[in-house]
């Protein structure tokens, strides 16, 4: 996954097993428990030791945007790194491309607009990014879920909506910040993912990241389309196209680019 919910948001990731001692001491019928059999259920059906195994993508595709009834379309091409978090995204291409880096191993990021406008990240922007990378599905997964201080929430089919379809699991760390993964019970894969945020002008909102029709890719199961909805109203969807899984990727590629002066 590269970063799926910082690309829709912005603009804007061994099968799993405890060691019996720890499954034991931390009960397997106890809420956390189940929980963590949801999360062993999902990383095997995503491919197991294969999913756990990426280290970085390179995607491409289409992205649109929903704003006010209206709706924008660019290509892009994005380029994740998960540990520690790097990401590089471009929309469109020559003098309408818009292009945004993070790297956290630095601490610093850029915006490239046209071919020679660059931005330096603000210490906010940063700060966002960092939350928003902890949120992430992959990362969750993959980094966070024995973290110090993450406690997680089982939830039940008969607790959560959808007919007895989905069952859900909370993610919450120390810092008190939650976000809950809705699981098909059919098919075990991720379905959904939900938080909260607070927008500019300081209002309380819900976001929703919907994944969907999965597909095979070098062993991963992959979702090929993302949808986003801002209180229950979409506000963009992503399209992948084409991915390629711990492909090669230019150190450069995350550094302050370059400005074409042609």
């Amino acid at each position: 996954m590269n970063f799926g919910r910082v690309f829709l948001l912005w603009f804007p990731l061994f099968c799993f097993t405890l060691p019996p001692s720890t499954a034991a001491a931390r009960g397997e019928d106890s809420p956390e428990g189940r929980a963590r059999e949801v999360i062993a259920r999902a990383i095997d059906a995503m491919g197991g030791d294969a999913y756990l195994g990426v280290e970085r993508t390179a995607s491409n595709g289409r992205y649109f945007q929903f704003s006010k009834g209206r709706r924008t379309f660019a290509r892009y091409w994005d380029w994740t790194v998960y540990d520690p978090a790097k990401w590089r995204m471009q929309l469109g291409e020559g003098r309408r491309q818009f292009i945004r880096i993070y790297n956290l191993e630095l601490g610093k990021g850029w915006t490239l607009s046209g071919r020679d406008t660059i931005e330096e990240a603000s210490e906010d922007d940063i700060r966002e990014f960092r939350k928003v990378v902890k949120q992430d599905l992959d990362i969750l997964l993959r980094i966070r879920l024995n973290e110090e201080g993450m406690n997680l929430y089982y939830y039940g089919p008969d607790e959560v909506a959808g007919a007895g379809e989905f069952e859900a699991v909370e993610f919450l760390d120390a810092t008190n910040d939650a976000v809950v993964v809705f699981f098909s019970r059919q098919t075990h894969l991720p379905a959904k993912l939900e938080t909260q945020f607070t927008d500019q002008l300081g209002i309380r909102r819900k976001q929703e990241l919907e994944f969907s029709n999965w597909h095979v890719i070098q062993g991963v199961k992959v979702p090929l389309r993302y949808d986003v909805f801002t209180d229950q109203e979409m506000s963009s969807q992503r399209f992948l196209e084409q991915i390629t899984i711990n492909p090669s990727i230019p150190p450069e590629y995350f550094l302050e680019p370059v400005p074409d002066k042609k």
